[in-house]
């Protein structure tokens, strides 16, 4: 970090808040698609504080929980709030998927690694299997038949999934919604690719951008999956072993992988200062709409 290059690290510290900002809009296209009364510098703060909960659980489980409650707390609208970071967090995993799966297939020569070869298969799979036990209610009404007659307390437990899988689905009513946070996705993921870039560049890295084009996707695909708590150890493994690959040495990968590790502390201390001020947000029952109807005719109402 002593020969740290100023403007670079400025830059780091820019594209690092654009791509909290870049998913929280996302989340505001896909809660107003739904109706839901929130604004967007109200979901920013969510996100942010998300960001402090993701530090103590696998992957960003812990974040998602507590986004969910504390925008369904706020409209009173639980199962559409639920499925709003559902929807906004599958978008963005099918899309990583796909670009990781795309990078390692056209540089085989540089991923030609089994381990990583069968991660990709299984979130392909796993991704396929979601889509699918969401859009066909035959899984859904079999496992409740059977598992509902024998342990009576489920039921209740079914009766949420149920509102949650037609909360989902009501996004077939608007395709644009979906589109667009495909669409954001993909921004999102190139704002990732600069914001690797600028913070190696701040190394003096001479990695090409291209290159990061590359590895990005594959370093982002390592550290979603769920096997450490507050991603620890793992972020810095795929930092070092993806970059280490398209030419970076051990230190430079080991301090780009620091200084992001960094900015995500810095992030998650934003949320941590955040969380009393919308923690005790009200929830919305005067002077706006409550309940949307949706094409099943349900509201999102839990």
């Amino acid at each position: 970090f002593v020969h740290v290059k100023p403007p670079f690290l400025l830059a780091s510290i820019g594209f690092g808040l654009l791509l909290n900002l870049s998913s929280a809009f996302k989340w505001y296209m896909l809660s107003r698609s739904r109706g839901l009364p929130v604004n967007l510098w109200r979901l920013f703060a969510y996100y942010m504080v998300g960001q402090f909960f993701n530090l103590v659980l696998p992957s960003s489980i812990g974040g998602d929980v507590v986004r969910m409650h504390q925008l369904g707390r706020y409209t009173g609208r639980y199962a559409d709030a639920v499925a709003s970071v559902f929807v906004e967090r599958f978008t963005g995993l099918a899309t990583l998927v796909l670009l990781a799966m795309v990078a390692v297939v056209v540089n085989l020569h540089l991923f030609n690694l089994p381990w990583l070869t069968i991660g990709l298969a299984i979130g392909s799979i796993g991704i396929a299997l979601i889509c699918w036990l969401i859009i066909d209610q035959r899984p859904f009404r079999l496992t409740q038949k059977l598992l509902a007659r024998r342990v009576p307390l489920l039921q209740k437990l079914f009766v949420k999934i149920e509102k949650f899988r037609q909360a989902v689905l009501a996004y077939q009513s608007d395709p644009g919604a979906i589109w667009g946070a495909l669409i954001n996705s993909l921004i999102f993921y190139f704002l990732a690719v600069m914001n690797v870039w600028v913070s190696a560049l701040a190394f003096g890295s001479k990695i090409d951008f291209v290159s990061m084009l590359v590895a990005v996707p594959v370093i982002l695909f390592i550290m979603n999956l769920p096997i450490s708590i507050g991603g620890i150890g793992l972020m810095e493994f795929a930092y070092s072993f993806t970059l280490g690959l398209v030419g970076a040495t051990p230190a430079l990968a080991f301090s780009t992988a620091l200084l992001l590790r960094a900015k995500t502390l810095f992030h998650a201390g934003i949320g941590s200062l955040l969380y009393p001020f919308v923690s005790d947000g009200h929830p919305i029952r005067e002077g706006v709409p409550m309940e949307v109807t949706n094409k099943y005719g349900e509201n999102g109402d839990d």
